[in-house]
C-alpha cells in the first residue's frame, strides 16, 4: 500500500505554499481567521468552514435556517464532523497550480454560507427529497456539512486516487475506529471490489471505494444479479475528499449491516450506519441519531431490484 502518513488532528488546515514532487509539504503559513459570515473574507482563509470564527455560531443569525435539518446529520451542529485536511496528503500537479492562486474559490464561506439559503422559509428540501432524494439539483445539497452535499471536490486521476488513499488510509481506520464499531477497523482487510477510488454523486462527489465482509462478498460480487443479500452481510464504503487546491481529507465511513428478518422492513432489513472523520457515530438505523441517516435509506429504496443495492461503475469494478 505504500508509505502511510498521518493526518493533521482536528484544527484547521493553515494555507499550503507547496512544492511539486512526492507527496509532502515543503512550507507552510499560519492559519487566517475566517470574518465573521455576514462579512467579506479579508484574506486566503482555510477551505475548512468551522474554521476559526464558526459561521455556524449560535451568534450567527442564520443558524436557524439550517437546510434539511431533517435528514442533516450535522443539524445539531452543522460543523459538527469536519475533517481538517491532510498537512501530508495532497495532489503536487494541483497543490502546483494553485500555489499562482492560493485564495482561489474553495472557500465554502466566501462571502456568506447562509446568503439566499434556498431552504428558507417555506423549506422545499422535503419534497425534494421525497421525489428523489438522489436527485443532484436537491437545492439542499449544498450545506457544506452535509455527507451527501455539494463540496469541493477537484477531479484527479486514478493514480492520484489511489496515492491519496494509500497516503490516508491508516489514519482515517484509525479515527473511525474511535466509534467502537469494529467494521470502522476491519473494513480494508474484506475483499475489496473497486480497483481504485471513484467519486460518488451520492456521496458528495466524495471518492469512495467498495468493500463486503466474507458474508456479503460472494452476492455483492454478482453486481445486478445479487438477489438477496444473506444476513449478517456488511457493506464498507469508506471516502475522502481532494479539493481544488490538491489537499486530501478523511470524509465518512458509511456501512450497510443485513440485519434478521424483520428488523427494518421497510428497508429490506438493513442497517445504515454513518461514522464522520472524528470517530463520531452520526446515525445507525433503528438506533441513536436514526434520522440523520434517513437520506441514505431513501436514497437505497430506490433500487428494490437489487436489495436496495447500487453498484460502483464498471470502469471500477474488480
Amino acid at each position: 500500500m505504500g508509505t502511510k502518513i498521518n493526518l493533521l488532528s482536528a484544527v484547521a488546515l493553515p494555507a499550503l505554499a507547496v512544492g511539486v514532487g512526492s507527496f509532502g509539504i515543503t512550507a507552510s503559513s499560519s492559519a487566517t481567521s475566517l470574518a465573521q459570515p455576514v462579512a467579506e473574507v479579508a484574506s486566503c482563509a482555510p477551505a475548512n468552514p468551522c474554521a476559526a470564527v464558526n459561521p455556524c455560531a449560535a451568534a450567527n443569525p442564520c443558524a436557524a435556517k439550517t437546510p434539511c435539518a431533517a435528514s442533516n446529520p450535522c443539524a445539531a451542529n452543522p460543523c459538527a464532523g469536519w475533517s481538517p485536511a491532510s498537512s501530508t496528503c495532497y495532489v503536487p500537479r494541483l497543490a502546483a497550480a494553485k500555489e499562482n492562486n492560493p485564495c482561489a474559490a474553495t472557500n465554502p464561506c466566501t462571502p456568506n454560507p447562509c446568503a439566499a439559503n434556498p431552504c428558507a422559509t417555506a423549506n422545499p428540501c422535503a419534497a425534494a427529497r421525497a421525489t428523489n432524494p438522489c436527485a443532484t439539483d436537491n437545492p439542499c445539497s449544498a450545506n457544506p456539512c452535509s455527507p451527501c452535499g455539494a463540496m469541493d471536490v477537484a477531479d484527479i486521476t486514478d493514480e492520484e486516487a489511489i496515492a491519496m488513499w494509500d497516503c490516508l488510509i491508516d489514519e482515517m481506520r484509525t479515527s473511525w475506529g474511535q466509534s467502537g464499531n469494529p467494521s470502522a477497523l476491519s473494513f480494508d482487510s474484506w475483499r475489496s471490489f473497486s480497483s481504485s477510488p471513484y467519486p460518488s454523486a451520492t456521496h458528495g462527489s466524495r471518492y469512495v471505494m467498495n468493500y463486503a465482509n466474507d458474508t456479503g462478498s460472494g452476492g455483492y460480487g454478482a453486481y445486478e444479479d445479487v438477489g438477496t443479500m444473506p444476513e449478517g452481510s456488511i457493506l464498507a464504503k469508506p471516502s475522502f475528499t481532494v479539493d481544488s487546491s490538491g489537499r486530501a481529507a478523511a470524509g465518512p465511513l458509511f456501512l450497510m449491516e443485513k440485519m434478521q428478518s424483520g428488523f427494518f422492513a421497510e428497508a429490506n432489513d438493513w442497517k445504515y450506519t454513518m461514522i464522520m472523520p472524528n470517530g463520531s457515530i452520526s446515525g445507525t438505523s433503528k438506533g441513536k441519531g436514526s434520522a440523520n441517516v434517513e437520506f441514505c435509506v431513501a436514497c437505497h429504496m430506490a433500487a428494490p431490484d437489487t436489495d436496495h443495492l447500487f453498484f460502483l461503475p464498471d470502469e471500477y469494478r474488480k
